[in-house]
């Protein structure tokens, strides 16, 4: 017990000297005219830079970054029919998400006298209270906030995360697993909800939690806001390839559709247009490789670019080496292989197409296709990689005979014809039909080619969506997994029929029945 009283009068403590120090830096000018109060009061409401540097000084160390500016405008000020927003700013670290989106934008809200309530969930009721007692904290102690849109005198417990204002208007900490419901004020109802830093390592390895926390965020949290119109804003970067970010976004595999009327924020640290950081008002391009460089490329790519990453145990990192392809007319030989998964599953499994060259001993992944989608799209992008080779260059296509259906046959039958009509060459596609051992085993037979660095990628596939699902897979085999395997089967597929072609490498003569090609 004593331990802990230590702990809250420490947290208390520190919670009233960051009240203190908000009253000194924003400490009334007695000598300021009426005029001049005005005129900050109307280029506040119409600028949120200038907005955040008068009244928020205690962060504004310099000025808003243009991506800062455009959420809040947004989210606050922009004039739409459909008064219900859904928002994600999907920022990098140290990008003022949590101080935009949970303190300066609700109190941009309350100067334009829009904000009813306002609700904060965290990950867990803990963390959401503190980062709402940084806003009750400005609401208790700004003096030239309270002095030009009136007097904010809060009543709640900074530390119980639940606290009113003099105008009755409300302000809730929850954790992700808990409810919102009854978070009404009397005949207020809340109108502005931030999700913030929800994600952790933990959660995303559990997709049924992940899947619980957006039910309980587009239920019980969206509908505790006023459906007259209200704002619900995730703000957060992406930890995994399907985060509860992601899921919110709804881009939870590659290809997949963002949800529809989001608003969706997709910062990076570095601009890819422009190659200058982001927030340039804050941080120079050295700092940000600087600390890229430090953290480590693995770890500084996924905090400022949102790039996951799986480490595995059988396929390391330190196996994949991104590299300048050959010349394709130099190659010995090509093989695309396609792992089209079962069509009629609910949560299909991915379709994975994956192109191997061989050049010598050497093997280079050239291209990748790894999404849940049809067949029509797995074939377009197949007879697209054809129709981009060079002169005198082709590809082998196999197929898994076991998935070779006649719903696969007819939609390939039903895409040679448009290739046919269009004046193109036909897709010959040839079943892949050995007798096979279990999948692990086989798949687990290609790390001796990645122990002999004989394995390579194509350096500019290194930040295509397909190419990291697909390697992502790999390196996700592991004794008794039970995750996505269909793009390590193709890589299997494609190596084992492009070996064939290696000369001495198979001194076995192979004997077999014919193999069945695609009448298509």
């Amino acid at each position: 017990m004593g331990t802990n009283s230590t702990i809250l009068k420490r947290d208390l403590a520190e919670w009233l000297e960051h009240c203190q120090q908000i009253r000194s830096s924003t400490a009334l000018n007695l000598n300021e005219t009426k005029a001049i109060q005005e005129a900050r009061i109307k280029r506040a409401k119409k600028d949120y830079n200038f907005f955040f540097k008068t009244y928020l000084p205690i962060y504004a160390k310099v000025d808003c970054a243009d991506f800062q500016v455009e959420l809040a405008n947004e989210l606050v000020t922009k004039k739409r029919i459909d008064k219900n927003v859904i928002a994600c700013a999907e920022l990098p670290r140290e990008h003022g998400k949590s101080v935009h989106c949970d303190v300066g934008i609700p109190m941009y809200m309350i100067a334009h006298g829009t904000l009813s309530g306002m609700i904060l969930m965290g990950k867990n009721e803990a963390d959401a209270c503190n980062l709402l007692s940084d806003l009750q904290a400005q609401l208790e102690s700004n003096e030239l906030f309270i002095n030009d849109f009136g007097d904010q005198k809060t009543y709640g417990d900074w530390q119980e995360g639940d606290f009113t204002t003099k105008s009755g208007i409300r302000f809730l900490a929850i954790g992700r697993d808990q409810s919102p419901r009854g978070a009404r004020k009397g005949e207020k109802r809340p109108n502005y909800a931030v999700i913030d830093d929800v994600d952790d390592d933990e959660i995303v390895y559990n997709q049924k939690r992940v899947r619980k926390v957006i039910d309980r965020i587009f239920g019980a949290l969206f509908f505790a806001l006023d459906t007259a119109g209200s704002t619900m804003v995730l703000a957060g970067n992406r930890i995994h390839p399907q985060s509860i970010l992601a899921h919110f976004v709804g881009d939870i595999k590659p290809g997949a559709p963002k949800r529809p009327g989001l608003f969706h924020q997709k910062i990076f640290a570095i601009d890819p247009k422009t190659g200058q950081p982001a927030w340039h008002q804050n941080y120079t391009l050295e700092q940000i490789n600087s600390k890229i460089e430090k953290a480590g490329r693995l770890i500084g790519r996924r905090e400022f670019f949102h790039e996951n990453h799986v480490e595995g145990t059988i396929f390391k990192d330190s196996m994949f080496h991104f590299v300048k392809v050959p010349p394709l007319r130099s190659m010995t030989i090509i093989i695309g292989y396609c792992d089209p998964s079962f069509e009629n599953k609910p949560t299909s499994d991915f379709k994975a197409v994956r192109i191997w060259a061989w050049h010598g001993e050497k093997k280079y992944c050239l291209k990748s296709f790894v999404r849940r989608t049809d067949m029509n799209e797995v074939f377009n992008f197949m007879s697209d990689q054809e129709d981009r080779l060079p002169a005198g260059v082709g590809i082998i296509w196999y197929i898994e005979k076991q998935f070779f259906n006649r719903p696969i046959q007819d939609a390939l039958y039903q895409h040679n014809k448009m290739r046919e009509k269009a004046g193109k060459k036909k897709l010959h596609v040839i079943t892949d039909n050995r007798i096979k051992e279990n999948k692990y085993t086989r798949i687990v037979k290609m790390e001796p080619d990645y122990t002999s660095g004989n394995v390579f990628y194509n350096i500019d596939e290194l930040h295509n969506p397909d190419m990291q699902e697909g390697n992502n897979q790999l390196k996700a085999i592991e004794p008794g997994y039970n995750t996505p395997d269909d793009s390590p089967d193709a890589d299997e597929g494609a190596k084992y029929y492009g070996d064939q072609h290696i000369p001495g490498r198979n001194f076995k003569p192979m004997i077999a029945r014919r193999r069945e090609r695609s009448t298509y």
